[in-house]
């Protein structure tokens, strides 16, 4: 009894450890983050539908993760800290298990059991943590895989009947929850059966056969998991999209041989990524380009992280007179195999769809081999010689996580910071988008590879509305500026009618509107095709398209939207870019005496542009106004360079024959402006 109450207390202080480090790992920033990727057209839709249209959402692939989105909407709705914090909550939870489960298995190791556990808490290989809403079903399954393997071991180990069969109950719906939500966590059934199996091969008295059979025999309940949820995939369920019909991707390895060689040449190279690879590379990419303020939060919480795994092992009594007994080579061989084959069954699915592991962008397809990657990683750390070698390793180990996991976090909040403001910025300019205008939007220093990272936040201001029907109806749709779209647009190649997840868009190509925000300190440009603005920082596509531009779409009367503080954060300050957008405004409209006003304002505050471009509303005002003063004045801001002194000679020309300018103006251009 003795031994069974300190063996609870050390399982508790570890998990209580374990919590410390992942809330310090992924927690410091999340207030800062909001929608990002995916999550704008699911929560779009859950503005315009009800929380039963996420059916329609997933229907075509993962009809299960409709399961687990609804009752988490309906208690967080659209508060993107709530679903952060579950995310968390449920990565802590795997952890947990996994601790649990290696418990179990090697009782007397709680040293191995402690780190293999918090080093996949804290796997700096997954970098998708802070996309917590469309993640969500990822971590919740990544969770219920980790519990169900648990529960299987606890039943095998489990004497009485009665709790054994609750046991493996409780494994038979944690399985089928996991593969509900991602059906290539199905590899986890690998380290499942090769515990089971160690677990019957440690009989004594007992031959290969009767091991082998004993196996066989505790196995077969736990295949009802993998089994049912095949027959189900395979001959009731047909998916929509090809990346996840395994039937199709598999074909192709009978169709070409060759394909079977590039899935042996990606297993390899995924084994040294989830296990090497994942410990350094995104610490260089993220991490190491912080600004220093940064940087030096990050050493500051890996320091306490690192404190707090000190304190950890010290309260748990791994110290350097534990001795641990009968950790030998057969446990090791027994470690080594787990972990491998626990790889090769999380990489194996992976690959088998014809996807691999790549860092940051596919990181979500390490999370189940993650498992006996840290196992191997443990097992290693766990055979260093002296506990304060092994201590030091802990410490760089969780370091670099921590490091990583901040940079990664940091990323993603100034992304939210720079989409959000963007998007204030076009609320200000643009009291209304007629229906039906395609957009193309540049963000600064953000790529944009989904068309709805545009058209989400556009409807969620614009057009809020509900709608009764379905598919909904995206009334302002877009498209990501690739080679094609810059070709549709520049030959007026017509509409297309895409239909992705229960939303219907008319992209009409000789109907566009470009929104360009150059650099983040830079203010957001919609372009007039007809007189087009651009600076020589705009990518070769904007400028290709931006004389397309129908500038006409947007309707300069009315009451300005206010976006949705949920979704959008506080409004900004109104700093200069907000002056430049109600003079650019003002400048469609015609009104040209309010725009000076404007300046004015904007002056007497301290605020003034980052890009000579911006004076642009202000340099045409005072021609038509004919101020030749202040247009001397504001040339010299202007033309701060050749680029953008030839864009301005044109622009004027061009606005000298469509306005009628005092003579002494239109010699000023010709003289001052164009020669």
């Amino acid at each position: 009894m003795q031994n069974n109450k300190k063996s609870s207390g050390m399982f508790w202080q570890g998990a209580l450890v374990i919590f410390m480090i992942s809330a310090i790992a992924y927690l410091p920033l999340v207030k800062g983050l909001g929608y990002l990727n995916d999550d704008w057209y699911l929560m779009y839709d859950m503005q315009v539908k009800d929380v039963n249209f996420l059916h329609e959402i997933f229907s075509i692939d993962r009809p299960g993760r409709a399961l687990a989105m609804m009752p988490l909407f309906s208690m967080f709705g659209f508060n993107p800290l709530a679903y952060h914090l579950s995310a968390f909550l449920f990565r802590f939870f795997g952890g947990l298990c996994l601790f649990w489960t290696i418990r179990m298995i090697w009782h007397k190791r709680d040293f191995f059991a402690f780190t293999t556990a918090l080093l996949f808490t804290i796997y700096p290989g997954f970098l998708s943590q802070p996309n917590a809403i469309d993640y969500q079903s990822h971590i919740l399954g990544l969770f219920l895989a980790v519990l169900s393997v648990a529960l299987t071991v606890k039943s095998v180990l489990t004497i009485e009947r009665v709790p054994r069969i609750l046991f493996a109950a409780g494994s038979l719906l944690a399985g089928w929850g996991y593969l509900s939500q991602m059906e290539y966590f199905i590899g986890i059934e690998a380290f499942r059966f090769v515990c089971i199996f160690l677990l019957m091969w440690r009989a004594q008295g007992e031959t290969f056969r009767q091991k082998a059979a004993k196996s066989i025999v505790v196995s077969l309940p736990f295949l009802l998991i993998a089994a049912g949820f095949l027959v189900w995939r395979f001959f009731f369920f047909e998916s929509a999209r090809k990346a996840t019909d395994v039937g199709l991707q598999v074909s192709q390895l009978l169709s070409s041989p060759v394909t079977g060689l590039w899935w042996l040449n990606y297993l390899i190279q995924d084994f040294f990524t989830v296990t090497l690879v994942a410990w350094n590379l995104p610490m260089y990419q993220l991490a190491f380009p912080m600004r220093l303020k940064d940087m030096t939060a990050a050493f500051g919480l890996a320091s306490l992280a690192v404190a707090a795994a000190l304190f950890g092992i010290r309260w748990m009594g791994a110290n350097e007179s534990e001795t641990e007994a009968g950790f030998g080579a057969g446990m090791r061989r027994e470690v080594l195999w787990v972990s491998l084959l626990g790889m090769a069954g999380g990489l194996i699915p992976v690959i088998l769809v014809n996807r691999h592991v790549t860092l940051p962008d596919y990181s979500r397809y390490s999370l189940i081999a993650s498992i006996g990657a840290v196992m191997l990683l443990a097992l290693v750390v766990e055979s260093m010689a002296r506990r304060g070698m092994q201590i030091a390793v802990i410490g760089v180990l969780v370091s670099i996580a921590v490091m990583t996991h901040y940079g990664n976090t940091i990323r993603y909040v100034y992304e939210t910071e720079a989409t959000r403001n963007f998007w204030w910025q076009v609320a200000w300019r643009a009291p209304k988008i007629e229906e039906g205008v395609t957009l193309i939007a540049s963000y600064p220093g953000s790529p944009l590879s989904e068309d709805y990272f545009i058209w989400g936040p556009a409807n969620f201001i614009y057009y809020p509305e509900k709608q009764s029907g379905s598919p909904v109806r995206v009334k302002l749709p877009s498209a990501v500026l690739t080679g094609d779209v810059v070709n549709q647009i520049t030959t007026n190649g017509g509409v297309e009618t895409p239909l992705r997840r229960g939303n219907y868009l008319e992209r009409d190509f000789g109907n566009v509107l470009v929104m360009v925000q150059s650099n983040s300190n830079g203010c957001v440009r919609l372009i007039n095709g007809n007189a087009p603005e651009l600076s020589s920082s705009d990518e070769d596509r904007l400028v290709l398209i931006a004389p397309y531009s129908n500038l006409d779409t947007v309707v300069p009367d009315g009451v300005p939207p206010i976006p949705p503080v949920y979704v959008f954060g506080k409004e900004p300050e109104r700093g200069w870019c907000y002056y430049y957008q109600q003079a650019d405004l003002a400048r469609q409209r015609g009104d040209w005496e309010q725009i000076p006003d404007l300046l004015k304002q904007a002056l007497d505050k301290g605020y003034y542009p980052e890009d000579g471009l911006e004076w642009m509303p202000f340099l045409q005002a005072n021609a038509v106004l004919g101020d030749l003063d202040k247009m001397r004045s504001t040339t010299k801001l202007v033309i701060t360079d050749k680029f953008l002194r030839l864009q301005v000679c044109d622009i004027m020309t061009d606005f000298m024959n469509k306005e009628a300018l005092d003579d002494t103006v239109d010699d000023f251009i010709q003289k001052k402006i164009c020669e």
